[in-house]
Protein backbone atom coordinates (compact mmCIF):
# COMPACT_ATOMS: atom_id res chain seq x y z
CA UNK A 1 0.00 0.00 0.00
CA UNK A 2 2.83 2.39 0.90
CA UNK A 3 4.62 1.61 -2.39
CA UNK A 4 1.43 2.30 -4.32
CA UNK A 5 0.98 5.64 -2.49
CA UNK A 6 4.56 6.64 -3.29
CA UNK A 7 4.05 5.79 -6.96
CA UNK A 8 0.84 7.84 -7.09
CA UNK A 9 2.48 10.87 -5.43
CA UNK A 10 5.48 10.60 -7.75
CA UNK A 11 3.21 10.44 -10.78
CA UNK A 12 1.23 13.47 -9.60
CA UNK A 13 4.45 15.44 -9.07
CA UNK A 14 5.55 14.50 -12.58
CA UNK A 15 2.25 15.62 -14.05
CA UNK A 16 2.45 18.90 -12.13
CA UNK A 17 5.95 19.56 -13.44
CA UNK A 18 4.83 18.85 -16.98
CA UNK A 19 2.00 21.36 -16.60
CA UNK A 20 4.19 24.27 -15.51
CA UNK A 21 4.38 27.25 -17.83
CA UNK A 22 6.65 30.24 -17.50
CA UNK A 23 4.47 33.36 -17.28
CA UNK A 24 5.88 36.35 -19.13
CA UNK A 25 4.63 39.89 -19.76
CA UNK A 26 5.08 41.51 -23.17
CA UNK A 27 4.14 45.04 -24.20
CA UNK A 28 1.61 45.61 -26.94
CA UNK A 29 -0.80 43.56 -29.03
CA UNK A 30 -0.44 40.45 -31.17
CA UNK A 31 -2.55 40.79 -34.31
CA UNK A 32 -0.39 38.54 -36.44
CA UNK A 33 2.34 35.91 -36.22
CA UNK A 34 3.35 36.40 -39.83
CA UNK A 35 7.19 36.51 -39.88
CA UNK A 36 7.11 38.77 -42.95
CA UNK A 37 4.84 41.43 -41.50
CA UNK A 38 5.57 42.42 -37.90
CA UNK A 39 3.45 45.17 -36.32
CA UNK A 40 4.75 45.37 -32.75
CA UNK A 41 7.63 44.50 -30.46
CA UNK A 42 5.43 41.81 -28.90
CA UNK A 43 4.97 40.13 -32.27
CA UNK A 44 8.71 40.34 -32.97
CA UNK A 45 9.54 38.67 -29.65
CA UNK A 46 7.07 35.83 -30.13
CA UNK A 47 7.93 35.15 -33.76
CA UNK A 48 11.58 34.73 -32.75
CA UNK A 49 10.62 31.57 -30.83
CA UNK A 50 8.60 30.08 -33.71
CA UNK A 51 10.84 30.59 -36.72
CA UNK A 52 14.54 30.13 -37.44
CA UNK A 53 16.94 31.21 -40.17
CA UNK A 54 19.86 29.50 -41.88
CA UNK A 55 22.45 31.39 -39.84
CA UNK A 56 22.77 33.55 -36.75
CA UNK A 57 25.59 35.37 -34.93
CA UNK A 58 27.65 34.78 -31.82
CA UNK A 59 30.19 37.35 -30.57
CA UNK A 60 30.21 39.06 -33.95
CA UNK A 61 30.78 35.84 -35.92
CA UNK A 62 28.39 33.99 -38.22
CA UNK A 63 27.34 30.52 -37.09
CA UNK A 64 24.86 27.97 -38.37
CA UNK A 65 21.26 27.80 -37.18
CA UNK A 66 19.38 25.54 -39.61
CA UNK A 67 22.52 25.33 -41.74
CA UNK A 68 25.08 22.72 -40.74
CA UNK A 69 27.78 24.04 -43.10
CA UNK A 70 28.18 26.20 -46.20
CA UNK A 71 30.57 27.02 -49.03
CA UNK A 72 30.93 30.47 -50.59
CA UNK A 73 31.90 30.86 -54.25
CA UNK A 74 32.88 34.49 -54.84
CA UNK A 75 33.65 34.10 -58.54
CA UNK A 76 30.32 32.54 -59.48
CA UNK A 77 28.35 34.46 -56.81
CA UNK A 78 26.64 31.69 -54.90
CA UNK A 79 26.51 30.01 -51.48
CA UNK A 80 25.73 26.33 -51.01
CA UNK A 81 24.11 25.43 -47.70
CA UNK A 82 23.96 21.94 -46.18
CA UNK A 83 21.05 21.61 -43.78
CA UNK A 84 20.84 20.11 -40.31
CA UNK A 85 18.29 17.40 -39.65
CA UNK A 86 15.47 19.52 -38.24
CA UNK A 87 11.71 19.16 -38.11
CA UNK A 88 8.86 21.62 -38.46
CA UNK A 89 6.43 21.76 -35.56
CA UNK A 90 4.11 19.22 -37.23
CA UNK A 91 6.96 16.68 -37.36
CA UNK A 92 7.70 17.01 -41.08
CA UNK A 93 11.38 17.37 -42.05
CA UNK A 94 12.91 20.65 -43.19
CA UNK A 95 14.07 20.16 -46.77
CA UNK A 96 15.98 22.13 -49.36
CA UNK A 97 12.63 22.69 -51.09
CA UNK A 98 11.35 24.56 -48.02
CA UNK A 99 14.49 26.72 -47.84
CA UNK A 100 14.44 27.55 -51.57
CA UNK A 101 10.74 28.39 -51.33
CA UNK A 102 11.32 30.66 -48.30
CA UNK A 103 13.88 32.73 -50.22
CA UNK A 104 12.16 32.77 -53.60
CA UNK A 105 8.74 33.79 -52.25
CA UNK A 106 10.30 36.86 -50.62
CA UNK A 107 11.24 38.24 -54.03
CA UNK A 108 8.36 36.82 -56.06
CA UNK A 109 5.71 38.22 -53.70
CA UNK A 110 7.63 41.46 -53.02
CA UNK A 111 7.52 40.91 -49.27
CA UNK A 112 8.92 43.60 -46.92
CA UNK A 113 12.27 41.84 -46.77
CA UNK A 114 12.59 42.20 -50.53
CA UNK A 115 14.86 45.31 -50.42
CA UNK A 116 17.34 43.30 -48.36
CA UNK A 117 17.41 40.80 -51.20
CA UNK A 118 18.42 43.35 -53.82
CA UNK A 119 21.58 41.29 -54.22
CA UNK A 120 19.74 37.95 -54.30
CA UNK A 121 18.57 36.39 -57.57
CA UNK A 122 17.29 32.86 -56.89
CA UNK A 123 17.46 29.71 -54.80
CA UNK A 124 17.68 26.24 -56.24
CA UNK A 125 17.53 22.73 -54.77
CA UNK A 126 20.62 20.53 -55.24
CA UNK A 127 19.35 17.60 -53.16
CA UNK A 128 17.03 17.01 -50.21
CA UNK A 129 19.40 18.64 -47.71
CA UNK A 130 21.40 20.98 -49.97
CA UNK A 131 20.30 24.35 -51.35
CA UNK A 132 22.12 26.87 -53.52
CA UNK A 133 21.53 30.62 -53.17
CA UNK A 134 22.51 32.67 -56.22
CA UNK A 135 23.37 36.37 -55.92
CA UNK A 136 23.93 39.39 -58.13
CA UNK A 137 26.48 40.71 -55.63
CA UNK A 138 28.28 38.62 -53.03
CA UNK A 139 30.39 40.06 -50.23
CA UNK A 140 30.89 39.66 -46.48
CA UNK A 141 27.85 41.77 -45.63
CA UNK A 142 25.56 39.70 -47.87
CA UNK A 143 26.83 36.47 -46.30
CA UNK A 144 26.34 37.79 -42.76
CA UNK A 145 22.92 39.35 -43.31
CA UNK A 146 20.64 37.67 -45.85
CA UNK A 147 20.90 34.09 -44.50
CA UNK A 148 20.18 35.54 -41.04
CA UNK A 149 17.14 37.56 -42.11
CA UNK A 150 14.89 35.16 -44.01
CA UNK A 151 12.70 32.86 -41.87
CA UNK A 152 12.42 29.30 -43.11
CA UNK A 153 8.75 28.41 -43.61
CA UNK A 154 7.06 25.15 -44.71
CA UNK A 155 6.21 25.26 -48.40
CA UNK A 156 3.27 22.90 -47.82
CA UNK A 157 1.51 25.59 -45.76
CA UNK A 158 2.48 28.82 -47.49
CA UNK A 159 2.09 27.74 -51.11
CA UNK A 160 -1.69 27.91 -50.62
CA UNK A 161 -1.60 31.49 -49.31
CA UNK A 162 -2.58 33.82 -52.15
CA UNK A 163 -1.45 37.03 -50.42
CA UNK A 164 1.19 36.38 -47.71
CA UNK A 165 1.09 40.03 -46.61
CA UNK A 166 -2.55 39.66 -45.54
CA UNK A 167 -2.06 36.30 -43.83
CA UNK A 168 -2.39 36.69 -40.03
CA UNK A 169 -0.94 33.22 -39.41
CA UNK A 170 -2.80 32.97 -36.09
CA UNK A 171 -4.51 29.59 -36.53
CA UNK A 172 -1.47 27.32 -36.49
CA UNK A 173 1.82 29.13 -37.22
CA UNK A 174 4.43 26.50 -38.00
CA UNK A 175 8.17 26.95 -37.89
CA UNK A 176 11.16 25.08 -36.50
CA UNK A 177 11.85 27.07 -33.32
CA UNK A 178 12.24 25.84 -29.76
CA UNK A 179 8.60 26.72 -28.98
CA UNK A 180 5.45 25.94 -30.94
CA UNK A 181 2.05 27.60 -31.03
CA UNK A 182 -0.71 26.35 -28.71
CA UNK A 183 -3.40 29.02 -28.39
CA UNK A 184 -4.20 32.73 -28.47
CA UNK A 185 -6.75 34.80 -26.54
CA UNK A 186 -7.26 38.58 -26.37
CA UNK A 187 -5.14 38.61 -23.19
CA UNK A 188 -2.38 36.10 -23.93
CA UNK A 189 -0.54 33.84 -26.35
CA UNK A 190 0.61 30.38 -25.26
CA UNK A 191 3.51 28.47 -26.78
CA UNK A 192 4.43 24.91 -25.80
CA UNK A 193 7.83 23.25 -25.76
CA UNK A 194 9.01 21.79 -29.08
CA UNK A 195 10.45 18.49 -27.94
CA UNK A 196 12.13 17.95 -31.31
CA UNK A 197 14.37 21.00 -30.87
CA UNK A 198 17.75 20.67 -29.09
CA UNK A 199 17.20 23.93 -27.20
CA UNK A 200 13.57 23.42 -26.16
CA UNK A 201 12.55 23.73 -22.48
CA UNK A 202 13.22 20.44 -20.69
CA UNK A 203 11.13 20.98 -17.55
CA UNK A 204 8.52 23.54 -18.63
CA UNK A 205 5.42 22.88 -20.65
CA UNK A 206 5.99 26.20 -22.40
CA UNK A 207 5.51 29.95 -22.02
CA UNK A 208 2.37 32.02 -21.57
CA UNK A 209 2.94 35.51 -23.00
CA UNK A 210 0.58 37.91 -21.20
CA UNK A 211 -0.17 41.05 -23.24
CA UNK A 212 0.14 44.20 -21.15
CA UNK A 213 -0.15 47.84 -22.19
CA UNK A 214 1.77 49.50 -19.37
CA UNK A 215 5.29 48.90 -18.01
CA UNK A 216 4.29 49.85 -14.47
CA UNK A 217 1.45 47.32 -14.33
CA UNK A 218 3.76 44.69 -15.76
CA UNK A 219 6.39 45.32 -13.09
CA UNK A 220 3.78 45.23 -10.31
CA UNK A 221 2.63 41.88 -11.71
CA UNK A 222 6.21 40.66 -11.49
CA UNK A 223 6.39 41.68 -7.82
CA UNK A 224 3.12 39.86 -7.04
CA UNK A 225 4.31 36.72 -8.79
CA UNK A 226 1.80 36.98 -11.63
CA UNK A 227 4.71 36.98 -14.06
CA UNK A 228 8.11 35.31 -13.99
CA UNK A 229 9.74 37.63 -16.54
CA UNK A 230 9.01 40.94 -18.28
CA UNK A 231 10.12 41.41 -21.88
CA UNK A 232 11.52 44.94 -21.67
CA UNK A 233 14.48 46.68 -20.09
CA UNK A 234 13.86 48.42 -16.80
CA UNK A 235 14.32 52.14 -16.38
CA UNK A 236 17.66 52.74 -14.58
CA UNK A 237 15.86 54.44 -11.68
CA UNK A 238 13.73 51.34 -11.07
CA UNK A 239 16.78 49.08 -11.31
CA UNK A 240 18.48 51.28 -8.71
CA UNK A 241 15.48 50.90 -6.38
CA UNK A 242 15.72 47.12 -6.65
CA UNK A 243 19.37 47.16 -5.64
CA UNK A 244 18.87 49.64 -2.79
CA UNK A 245 15.88 47.87 -1.24
CA UNK A 246 16.39 44.11 -1.75
CA UNK A 247 13.94 43.23 1.04
CA UNK A 248 11.11 44.90 -0.83
CA UNK A 249 12.00 42.97 -3.99
CA UNK A 250 13.19 39.78 -2.27
CA UNK A 251 11.78 37.42 -4.91
CA UNK A 252 13.10 39.43 -7.86
CA UNK A 253 16.37 39.21 -9.71
CA UNK A 254 18.06 41.87 -11.85
CA UNK A 255 20.26 40.83 -14.75
CA UNK A 256 22.67 43.55 -15.88
CA UNK A 257 24.40 42.62 -19.14
CA UNK A 258 26.23 44.40 -21.94
CA UNK A 259 24.13 46.15 -24.55
CA UNK A 260 24.94 46.20 -28.26
CA UNK A 261 23.72 49.73 -29.04
CA UNK A 262 26.23 52.59 -29.07
CA UNK A 263 24.56 55.91 -28.21
CA UNK A 264 26.38 58.47 -30.35
CA UNK A 265 26.38 62.11 -31.38
CA UNK A 266 25.90 62.46 -35.11
CA UNK A 267 27.19 65.43 -37.12
CA UNK A 268 25.87 66.76 -40.42
CA UNK A 269 29.06 66.65 -42.51
CA UNK A 270 27.41 68.41 -45.44
CA UNK A 271 27.55 71.83 -43.78
CA UNK A 272 29.54 73.75 -41.20
CA UNK A 273 30.28 73.28 -38.39
CA UNK A 274 29.89 69.49 -38.72
CA UNK A 275 32.19 69.30 -41.74
CA UNK A 276 35.04 70.85 -39.74
CA UNK A 277 37.22 68.19 -38.10
CA UNK A 278 38.50 70.66 -35.51
CA UNK A 279 34.92 71.36 -34.43
CA UNK A 280 34.21 67.63 -34.17
CA UNK A 281 37.36 67.05 -32.13
CA UNK A 282 36.43 69.93 -29.83
CA UNK A 283 33.04 68.35 -29.19
CA UNK A 284 34.64 64.95 -28.60
CA UNK A 285 36.95 66.36 -25.91
CA UNK A 286 34.36 68.59 -24.22
CA UNK A 287 31.91 65.84 -23.26
CA UNK A 288 32.20 64.28 -19.81
CA UNK A 289 31.29 60.69 -20.66
CA UNK A 290 31.69 59.36 -17.13
CA UNK A 291 29.28 61.96 -15.79
CA UNK A 292 26.71 61.06 -18.46
CA UNK A 293 26.90 57.39 -17.49
CA UNK A 294 26.45 58.31 -13.85
CA UNK A 295 23.75 60.98 -14.18
CA UNK A 296 21.63 59.87 -17.14
CA UNK A 297 22.04 56.10 -16.88
CA UNK A 298 22.69 55.93 -13.11
CA UNK A 299 25.75 53.80 -13.75
CA UNK A 300 23.93 51.25 -15.93
CA UNK A 301 26.03 51.92 -19.02
CA UNK A 302 29.64 51.75 -20.17
CA UNK A 303 31.56 54.62 -21.69
CA UNK A 304 31.89 53.78 -25.39
CA UNK A 305 35.15 53.17 -27.17
CA UNK A 306 36.11 56.17 -29.27
CA UNK A 307 36.45 53.67 -32.13
CA UNK A 308 32.63 53.11 -32.11
CA UNK A 309 32.63 49.29 -32.30
CA UNK A 310 31.40 47.84 -28.96
CA UNK A 311 33.18 45.10 -27.01
CA UNK A 312 30.24 42.77 -27.64
CA UNK A 313 31.61 42.39 -31.19
CA UNK A 314 34.43 40.40 -29.63
CA UNK A 315 35.83 39.02 -32.89
CA UNK A 316 36.66 42.48 -34.29
CA UNK A 317 36.81 44.78 -31.24
CA UNK A 318 40.05 46.75 -30.86
CA UNK A 319 40.73 46.86 -27.13
CA UNK A 320 43.69 49.22 -27.64
CA UNK A 321 41.50 52.17 -28.66
CA UNK A 322 39.94 53.03 -25.33
CA UNK A 323 37.36 55.66 -24.49
CA UNK A 324 37.66 59.38 -25.06
CA UNK A 325 38.18 61.51 -21.95
CA UNK A 326 37.15 65.08 -21.19
CA UNK A 327 39.86 67.73 -21.68
CA UNK A 328 38.34 71.22 -21.66
CA UNK A 329 41.55 73.08 -22.47
CA UNK A 330 42.35 70.84 -25.42
CA UNK A 331 38.75 71.16 -26.60
CA UNK A 332 39.04 74.95 -26.54
CA UNK A 333 42.25 74.76 -28.57
CA UNK A 334 40.55 72.68 -31.24
CA UNK A 335 37.54 74.99 -31.30
CA UNK A 336 39.82 78.00 -31.79
CA UNK A 337 41.29 76.29 -34.87
CA UNK A 338 37.85 75.62 -36.29
CA UNK A 339 35.61 77.84 -38.38
CA UNK A 340 32.99 77.99 -35.61
CA UNK A 341 32.21 81.55 -34.48
CA UNK A 342 29.41 81.22 -31.94
CA UNK A 343 26.44 80.49 -34.19
CA UNK A 344 23.58 78.33 -32.86
CA UNK A 345 24.01 74.58 -33.34
CA UNK A 346 20.72 72.65 -33.48
CA UNK A 347 20.72 69.29 -31.68
CA UNK A 348 17.88 67.14 -33.02
CA UNK A 349 16.53 64.53 -30.56
CA UNK A 350 13.55 62.30 -29.83
CA UNK A 351 11.15 63.37 -27.09
CA UNK A 352 12.15 60.47 -24.86
CA UNK A 353 13.20 60.89 -21.23
CA UNK A 354 16.65 59.44 -21.94
CA UNK A 355 17.41 61.66 -24.95
CA UNK A 356 16.04 64.80 -23.28
CA UNK A 357 18.30 64.31 -20.27
CA UNK A 358 21.29 63.37 -22.40
CA UNK A 359 20.81 66.39 -24.68
CA UNK A 360 20.76 68.79 -21.72
CA UNK A 361 24.08 67.44 -20.46
CA UNK A 362 25.64 67.73 -23.91
CA UNK A 363 24.37 71.30 -24.14
CA UNK A 364 25.95 72.03 -20.73
CA UNK A 365 29.31 70.46 -21.57
CA UNK A 366 29.61 72.20 -24.94
CA UNK A 367 28.66 75.56 -23.44
CA UNK A 368 31.81 75.31 -21.31
CA UNK A 369 33.95 75.69 -24.43
CA UNK A 370 31.72 78.26 -26.11
CA UNK A 371 29.47 76.17 -28.36
CA UNK A 372 25.88 77.44 -28.41
CA UNK A 373 23.61 74.38 -28.57
CA UNK A 374 19.85 74.62 -29.10
CA UNK A 375 18.03 71.38 -28.26
CA UNK A 376 15.28 70.49 -30.74
CA UNK A 377 13.05 67.67 -29.39
CA UNK A 378 10.60 66.16 -31.85
CA UNK A 379 8.42 63.09 -32.24
CA UNK A 380 9.75 59.89 -33.76
CA UNK A 381 8.38 60.43 -37.26
CA UNK A 382 9.50 64.06 -37.35
CA UNK A 383 13.06 63.12 -36.33
CA UNK A 384 13.18 60.37 -38.96
CA UNK A 385 11.99 62.81 -41.63
CA UNK A 386 14.56 65.44 -40.61
CA UNK A 387 17.38 62.88 -40.69
CA UNK A 388 16.36 61.67 -44.14
CA UNK A 389 16.31 65.26 -45.39
CA UNK A 390 19.65 66.00 -43.66
CA UNK A 391 17.88 68.83 -41.84
CA UNK A 392 19.96 69.04 -38.65
CA UNK A 393 23.34 70.13 -37.31
CA UNK A 394 23.80 67.38 -34.75
CA UNK A 395 21.57 64.53 -33.61
CA UNK A 396 21.56 61.72 -31.06
CA UNK A 397 21.40 58.24 -32.51
CA UNK A 398 22.10 54.65 -31.54
CA UNK A 399 24.16 52.28 -33.69
CA UNK A 400 23.43 48.58 -33.09
CA UNK A 401 26.82 47.11 -33.90
CA UNK A 402 27.33 44.43 -31.24
CA UNK A 403 25.92 41.56 -33.30
CA UNK A 404 26.50 43.04 -36.75
CA UNK A 405 29.57 45.32 -36.68
CA UNK A 406 29.69 45.25 -40.49
CA UNK A 407 26.66 47.58 -40.40
CA UNK A 408 29.22 50.35 -39.84
CA UNK A 409 29.54 50.34 -43.64
CA UNK A 410 25.95 51.55 -43.97
CA UNK A 411 26.38 54.30 -41.39
CA UNK A 412 29.81 55.63 -42.38
CA UNK A 413 30.51 54.92 -46.06
CA UNK A 414 30.07 57.95 -48.33
CA UNK A 415 28.03 55.95 -50.87
CA UNK A 416 25.30 55.53 -48.26
CA UNK A 417 24.95 59.24 -47.60
CA UNK A 418 24.33 60.68 -51.06
CA UNK A 419 21.26 62.86 -51.59
CA UNK A 420 18.65 61.81 -54.15
CA UNK A 421 15.48 63.84 -54.71
CA UNK A 422 16.10 65.75 -51.52
CA UNK A 423 16.58 62.67 -49.32
CA UNK A 424 19.52 60.65 -48.03
CA UNK A 425 19.69 57.46 -50.09
CA UNK A 426 21.01 55.25 -47.27
CA UNK A 427 21.59 55.22 -43.51
CA UNK A 428 24.58 57.57 -43.52
CA UNK A 429 22.34 60.45 -42.47
CA UNK A 430 25.30 62.59 -41.50
CA UNK A 431 26.81 62.42 -44.97
CA UNK A 432 30.17 61.17 -43.66
CA UNK A 433 32.61 61.45 -46.56
CA UNK A 434 36.11 60.55 -45.39
CA UNK A 435 38.28 58.78 -48.04
CA UNK A 436 40.33 56.88 -45.46
CA UNK A 437 37.19 55.43 -43.90
CA UNK A 438 35.77 54.52 -47.30
CA UNK A 439 38.92 52.61 -48.22
CA UNK A 440 38.84 50.57 -45.01
CA UNK A 441 35.10 49.97 -45.20
CA UNK A 442 35.48 48.72 -48.77
CA UNK A 443 37.90 46.06 -47.52
CA UNK A 444 35.51 45.06 -44.72
CA UNK A 445 32.66 44.91 -47.25
CA UNK A 446 34.47 42.40 -49.48
CA UNK A 447 36.77 40.48 -47.09
CA UNK A 448 36.00 36.89 -46.14
CA UNK A 449 39.28 36.02 -44.46
CA UNK A 450 38.83 36.36 -40.68
CA UNK A 451 42.25 37.91 -40.13
CA UNK A 452 41.75 40.46 -42.90
CA UNK A 453 38.36 41.38 -41.44
CA UNK A 454 39.71 41.69 -37.91
CA UNK A 455 42.70 43.77 -38.99
CA UNK A 456 40.51 46.02 -41.13
CA UNK A 457 38.06 46.57 -38.28
CA UNK A 458 40.96 47.46 -36.00
CA UNK A 459 42.14 50.06 -38.53
CA UNK A 460 38.58 51.39 -38.89
CA UNK A 461 38.36 51.97 -35.14
CA UNK A 462 41.66 53.84 -35.17
CA UNK A 463 40.35 56.02 -38.00
CA UNK A 464 37.05 56.74 -36.22
CA UNK A 465 39.05 57.92 -33.21
CA UNK A 466 41.25 60.10 -35.43
CA UNK A 467 38.67 61.64 -37.79
CA UNK A 468 35.66 61.68 -35.41
CA UNK A 469 32.90 61.12 -37.99
CA UNK A 470 30.61 60.64 -34.97
CA UNK A 471 31.17 60.85 -31.22
CA UNK A 472 30.45 57.52 -29.49
CA UNK A 473 29.12 58.31 -26.02
CA UNK A 474 28.06 55.20 -24.15
CA UNK A 475 26.62 51.70 -24.36
CA UNK A 476 23.58 51.31 -22.07
CA UNK A 477 23.31 48.00 -20.24
CA UNK A 478 20.42 45.64 -20.68
CA UNK A 479 18.40 45.66 -17.46
CA UNK A 480 16.17 42.58 -17.18
CA UNK A 481 13.94 41.79 -14.21
CA UNK A 482 12.78 38.28 -13.37
CA UNK A 483 11.12 36.48 -10.48
CA UNK A 484 12.47 33.54 -8.49
CA UNK A 485 9.16 33.07 -6.67
CA UNK A 486 7.87 30.24 -8.86
CA UNK A 487 10.82 29.03 -10.94
CA UNK A 488 14.46 28.01 -10.45
CA UNK A 489 17.20 27.66 -13.05
CA UNK A 490 17.79 31.23 -14.25
CA UNK A 491 21.12 31.55 -16.07
CA UNK A 492 22.56 34.90 -17.16
CA UNK A 493 24.43 35.09 -20.47
CA UNK A 494 26.44 38.16 -21.46
CA UNK A 495 25.17 37.94 -25.03
CA UNK A 496 21.63 36.56 -24.55
CA UNK A 497 20.73 38.11 -21.21
CA UNK A 498 18.80 36.27 -18.52
CA UNK A 499 16.26 34.59 -20.78
CA UNK A 500 19.10 32.69 -22.42
CA UNK A 501 19.03 29.34 -24.20
CA UNK A 502 20.35 27.70 -21.04
CA UNK A 503 17.66 29.36 -18.91
CA UNK A 504 14.82 28.09 -21.10
CA UNK A 505 16.28 24.59 -21.13
CA UNK A 506 16.77 24.44 -17.36
CA UNK A 507 13.91 26.45 -15.78
CA UNK A 508 11.80 24.28 -13.50
CA UNK A 509 9.09 24.70 -10.88
CA UNK A 510 10.18 25.19 -7.28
Amino acid sequence: MKKLLVLIITALIGLTALGVYMKAAVLGEVRSLNPYFINSSAERQLIGYLYETLMTTSEGKAIGMLADSWEVNLEELYIVFHLKDRLFHDGSPVTAEDVAYSFNITVQKRLPMGPLLAWFSSAEVLDEKTVKLNFRVLNSFVVSSIPMAIPIIPESVWKNIANPMEFSNLDNPMGTGSLKFKEITPQSVTFSSNGNHPDSPQYLEGIVFNLVQDETMGFLGLIRGDYDYIYWDLDPSLATQMLKDPDRYKDLGLAVTNGDGVVSLLFNHRTLPGSDIYFRKAVQMAIDYVQIVGRVYLGFADVASSGLIPSMAKAVFNSNIGAASVDIEKAKEYLAKSSYRGEKVRLLIYTSKEQMELAEYIKLFLSKIGINVVVDPQGHEAVTTALKKADFDMSLTTYSLGFHPEMAFYHLHSSRGTMQNGQVSGFNYGGVNIPELDETLNIIWTAFDEKVQRDSFHILQEQVREFVPVVPICIPNRLEAFSRKNLDGWSISETEGVLSTETLKNLKSK
